[in-house]
């Protein structure tokens, strides 16, 4: 019998995959365009993903790029900055981490006396000449390829871009980044004298690093203020954040759970969950970790699932409902996966108050006007249908993602604390030193 030739072991792109090829395989240029890549090819999807996988990405590109000033350390990440949200825009988290890098890299050019330098970057000829352009497009409703610090035309100048957010009280004005990393040549002199201020930028990325990594378990801290004895708590989907809060309150508090299983999105993955079996995806890297421990069932706590249809009727014994959410914005509406508005709608009718769980990742300096552009549409072929005449010629929409108004949600719990919606305004300014925010 001929030897059988070895296998490779391949591995499935996401998360892991991309982390890997940073370890082992990372070349600045090289990486910057396998990245963007994967965003578009949606390998790496989702907030918790995309976050970390953007953080990672410019942790290693500030450490391997020779910059001679601070402003051209910020022409590179704008150009870096404009090609990944090019790539996907509707994945905010990766935004979110661009402006988080930003910010730190402020920060510590103001603790070494090169504040001055930094809002030189943000008064380039390239942001005068857009000042001086007036680009048509602000005649129209803005799309989402091209609305204020958010999105970056592939073919055009954006109007403005995420580094606009740092300067000094001036959001008014309309401006443009480079499109492309500078050229490592000699650097013009600065009037000041130059400080090393990388390891410090280093230091500060791995800590959000850290922070990515410890959101679920800071969120999961609240769960005796959140959940209570002889309570009956409804959420949809049973996201990773609410399992994790669940499980913590387990340990104190007797209680019901009642899963609505979701959209046919969401329907498997929901029914794993709550078996408590690891689904092997590579997007949510703490399967396996929330596998291994012990269920709700197992900690006694009595778990029932229901479909969509049931809700209004199981609405009326409910004491909470406790969701997970895609994204949130700075005026308190959020995304969610698609089904979570009927839930919050009962929920409203009924009196039942509505707790959002939600990462700082997921915190958006954006107050939204335009609600339709948020809401991206998945493959038809989910909807499950026979083949006939009238079918064949009937639309299917299959949207991922609701919106959701902050008049329906009673607080927020973030792994930086509970905040109302009228709160959130000032907690995302905070979060990200902004004087104001985007409207879109």
């Amino acid at each position: 019998m001929a030897p059988t030739a070895p296998t490779s072991t391949l591995q499935t792109p996401g998360l892991k995959w991309w982390l890997t090829h940073l370890e082992t395989d990372f070349h600045h240029e090289n990486s910057v365009e396998l990245y963007v890549g994967a965003l578009k090819r949606r390998v790496i999807r989702n907030p918790v993903p995309a976050a970390v996988g953007t953080a990672q990405l410019f942790l290693r590109l500030i450490s391997s790029y020779r910059f001679q000033s601070i402003r051209q350390l910020v022409d590179y990440i704008s150009g870096v900055e404009e090609r990944l949200s090019a790539a996907r825009p509707r994945e905010m988290s990766v935004r979110n981490m661009v402006r988080r890098v930003v910010g730190i890299i402020r920060e510590e050019a103001e603790n070494n006396g090169m504040g001055d330098q930094f809002q030189e970057a943000l008064r380039s000829e390239d942001f005068e000449e857009a000042l001086q352009g007036g680009p048509t497009a602000l005649k129209k409703r803005p799309s989402l390829m091209t609305v204020k610090s958010f999105a970056v035309a592939a073919s055009n100048p954006s109007l403005t871009n995420v580094f606009e957010i740092f300067s000094h009280p001036s959001s008014s004005i309309t401006s443009s980044a480079t499109s492309s990393p500078p050229s490592t040549g000699v650097a013009k002199p600065q009037s000041s004298v130059q400080h090393d201020v990388r390891p410090a930028i280093i230091q500060d990325i791995q800590e959000l690093i850290e922070e990515l990594d410890s959101c679920e378990t800071n969120l999961a801290e609240y769960a005796m203020n959140v959940i209570h004895r002889n309570e009956v708590i409804l959420t949809y989907g049973f996201p990773s954040t609410v399992q994790r809060l669940l499980l913590r309150a387990a340990q104190k508090r007797d209680f019901t759970v009642v899963v609505v299983e979701g959209s046919l999105n969401v329907y498997r993955k929901t029914h794993n969950a709550v078996m408590n079996k690891d689904t092997a995806n590579e997007e949510d890297e703490d399967a396996a970790e929330l596998a291994a421990r012990k269920s709700l069932q197992d900690r006694g706590i009595q778990v029932i699932v229901i479909s969509d249809s049931d809700v209004i009727n199981f609405m009326g014994r409910v004491n909470k409902v406790i969701l997970g959410t895609e994204y949130v914005f700075a005026d308190g509406s959020l995304l969610a996966p698609a089904g979570t508005k009927n839930i919050v709608r009962a929920a409203k009718a009924r009196n039942t108050p509505v707790v959002v769980l939600s990462g700082s990742y997921a915190l958006c300096p954006i107050t939204t006007f335009f609600e339709d552009q948020w809401i991206e549409m998945g493959a038809p072929k989910t909807v499950d249908f026979q083949e006939g005449y009238v079918i064949d010629n009937v639309e299917m929409p299959n949207p991922m993602v609701d919106f959701i108004p902050g008049s329906y949600v009673g607080y927020f719990v973030t792994n930086n604390g509970i905040v109302a919606p009228n709160a959130m305004y000032r907690a995302t300014l905070d979060l990200y030193h902004m004087s104001e925010c985007d409207l879109l």
